[in-house]
């Protein structure tokens, strides 16, 4: 697995550096990187609309997804335990939504960093800290879970950079990794069902029965305020002002 630089803009050294503050150059070039993910998702309403579902995703077995046999997978599932039930789920969807796109795209996981990285990548999100990106406080519960676990440092700082980056928008798997983007494209499935037309209505159905949503919207929505009022500068702050909360309330699920 290829390591992404660091530095780059939602990377976990630019996060650090930053405390996810946008300068304006960074801003204009997520603007433009938010627009680009509006179009496409009014592209691929329309192909939900005429029920255009790739050929691979109908290959895809839910039952094949086997949660990692490791420490550190049993650290994260007790860490991801502490949050509320709505985000609890949400990072379980995270999880199995990612998995199912990354089958869909043809693009490996390493299925420890990314279960794990799924199930914390919002973990700072319930306690927002002013002027410092909530991905940081996810990624030090992260750090925590991983010294218990003993792994390596590089695989533990990848995961990290891969939680920072995955609320930036425009991310490609070329330059940001895959556990970055499928974090995150898992995660809009759920949160405003980007990406949903990749996945088989049967296997949308069966992850939420598995992982119910309960009010997903209106609570994801008050933490999203939170953090955007707690860092005015950062990556959800820009989101909540380019439509956020319109996408999530027009996502395709029942609130």
């Amino acid at each position: 697995m290829s390591t992404p630089d660091f530095n780059r803009l939602g990377g976990l050294a630019w996060v650090e550096r930053s405390g996810g503050q946008l300068s304006r150059a960074e801003r204009r070039r997520l603007v433009a990187a938010i627009a680009l993910g509006q179009w496409q998702n009014a592209v691929g309403r329309v192909r939900l609309a005429l029920g255009r579902i790739p050929a691979a995703a109908a290959r895809i077995d839910l039952d094949t997804f086997r949660v990692p046999d490791s420490k550190f997978a049993r650290e994260a599932e007790q860490a991801c335990a502490e949050l509320p039930d709505v985000v609890v789920g949400h990072s379980y969807r995270t999880w199995m939504f990612g998995r199912a796109l990354a089958a869909v795209d043809g693009n490996e996981l390493d299925d420890e960093l990314f279960y794990c990285g799924a199930l914390l990548h919002d973990h700072g999100i319930v306690a927002p800290t002013p002027n410092r990106d909530f991905t940081l406080a996810s990624v030090e519960r992260m750090r925590t879970c991983a010294q218990a676990a003993q792994l390596p440092e590089d695989r533990r700082e990848l995961l990290a950079d891969g939680i920072c980056v995955h609320l930036t928008p425009g991310v490609t798997v070329e330059a940001d990794g895959a556990l970055g983007c499928y974090v995150q494209w898992g995660a809009m499935v759920d949160i405003a069902g980007l990406r949903i037309w990749d996945i088989t209505p049967g296997n949308v159905e069966e992850t939420l029965r598995r992982y119910p949503r309960g009010d997903l919207k209106s609570q994801l929505l008050d933490m999203v305020r939170a953090e955007a009022a707690a860092v005015p500068k950062g990556r959800f702050s820009l989101l909540m002002r380019c439509g956020f909360p319109l996408a999530v309330r027009m996502a395709p699920f029942d609130s």
